[in-house]
């Protein structure tokens, strides 16, 4: 912990207990507001809350995100001014299993995929949408890791993408009701369904082993074809929710009806293949800068948003200021950040931002807070006058550490992103000012 100099530390231990209350009742945004009295130091002694330093934002697009093991599928392509087009598929490969007897009087009828629901959704979904299934010509394997992330040595990311039939098995065109009384959409592929059928009635050697199994069907990708949608749908994923339905009938006095469930693989081999075009947008030259664009460029203003790899960047460049006097000692530091106005009407906000360190390569590392849990900060929002809209991060143990050799290095940072389990699995942006309203790194510290 960094600390200044000075006289009578006894005295400035019983005067930190008292300023630490103050510290938890409000705050305030100008300097030398507060003197403590003589009863405890000399009348000079203030507690001083600074939001004035310059905090310098930039955006950073990372090479790419994980997006296998999200249990989730977005198919679809949207496009704004803002984030540009983007569009999304999905890939993922069916389990194998011991299917069973199916009797030699069975009759096929029909076999579809289908695809649940969820909640998670960008764009219009008002307008019809088309979905469209391929066959792979490869399988899906994914990559070896360098280090384990988030319990797994392997991973598939949103540039990773694998061989397929460039026919479609099945396309339909729907109006999708993510919240209607219909729960799932049914993609037939009858053809497909027909062939495995016989061949798991017949006990053919492709379906006797998970190893024949996987090399007979390889898997498969869920796309909107050349279709330009105005919306990305985003369909359950799970093991026991993106299932391959086989119906048949057997005749008997009175028919029976049946069906065979072949559900998807493993979680990690499902992925979301995402591209996006940001050349009509403020960020088109970012790959061009080294996948960072200062907001000066970008009309004074940051971008986040999760499965593109978009990232806000705060640097702090005058913070070493803070060493140039003596007799003053940090209590508290909050980091406040404010959307952009109105830009959250169409697009809701996430409900908490997560907060990342930064060096000079843009490599990233969670920051921890006092339970050990990657540092958060809940949204904040004002349903009375709508203008004090924010996300504030409690940075104090950030600033004590890069204070504590005297030296504040310009090239740390820190950067926002969604939790690094939901980077790879959401589409949720955020817009904010270097301008009305600016970020503020906000510091509360005696000076004596």
């Amino acid at each position: 912990m960094m600390k200044g100099t000075g006289k009578g530390k006894k005295g400035r231990q019983i005067l930190l207990l008292i300023v630490l209350g103050i510290v938890l009742i409000g705050s305030c945004t100008k300097t030398n507001e507060f003197t403590i009295g003589t009863g405890f130091m000399m009348p000079e002694t203030r507690l001083e809350i600074v939001d004035t330093f310059r905090v310098d934002l930039s955006t950073i697009l990372v090479d790419s995100i994980i997006t296998s093991s999200k249990q989730i599928a977005y198919v679809g392509n949207y496009e704004d001014t803002i984030f540009g087009l983007i569009t999304s598929r999905s890939f993922f490969d069916l389990k194998y299993d011991i299917f069973g007897e199916i009797e030699e009087k069975a009759i096929y009828d029909s076999a579809a995929f289908i695809l649940n629901y969820t909640s998670k959704n960008i764009g219009d979904t008002l307008y019809p949408m088309s979905v469209s299934v391929h066959r792979m010509t490869e399988q899906i394997v994914p990559i070896n890791l360098e280090r384990i992330l988030y319990n797994a040595s392997t991973a598939l990311f949103n540039t990773s993408s694998f061989n397929y039939e460039p026919e479609p098995m099945s396309t339909v065109v729907f109006l999708p009701e993510p919240n209607g009384r219909d729960t799932a959409v049914y993609l037939n592929v009858n053809a497909f369904g027909e062939e495995l059928f016989s061949l798991i009635r017949s006990k053919d050697e492709r379906v006797s082993s998970e190893d024949f199994f996987r090399n007979y069907v390889k898997g498969f990708v869920l796309t909107s074809g050349s279709v330009v949608n105005n919306a990305i749908l985003g369909f359950a994923a799970g093991t026991e929710k993106l299932v391959l339905k086989i119906f048949y009938h057997i005749n008997r006095e009175e028919q029976e009806k049946k069906e065979l469930v072949i559900k998807m693989g493993d979680i990690g081999r499902q992925f979301n293949k995402v591209d996006f075009d940001l050349s009509r947008t403020p960020l088109a030259d970012i790959r061009e800068n080294r996948n960072e664009v200062p907001a000066k460029l970008t009309g004074n203003k940051a971008f986040m948003q999760g499965m593109t790899g978009l990232y806000v960047k705060c640097k702090f460049p005058t913070v070493q200021n803070l060493m140039a006097g003596d007799g003053w000692k940090v209590l508290k530091a909050e980091l406040v950040v404010e959307p952009e106005k109105f830009s959250y009407e169409k697009f809701p906000l996430p409900d908490s931002l997560y907060i990342y360190s930064g060096d000079k390569k843009n490599n990233m590392s969670m920051l921890r807070d006092g339970n050990n849990q990657h540092l958060k900060a809940l949204f904040e929002f004002d349903d009375y006058l709508h203008e004090n809209n924010r996300y504030t991060f409690d940075i104090t143990d950030f600033i004590l550490n890069e204070l504590s050799d005297s030296y504040f290095d310009p090239n740390q940072s820190l950067i926002l992103g969604l939790a690094s389990t939901k980077q790879g699995a959401r589409f949720q942006r955020l817009i904010v000012e270097g301008r009305r309203p600016p970020v503020k790194l906000k510091l509360y510290y005696l000076s004596y």
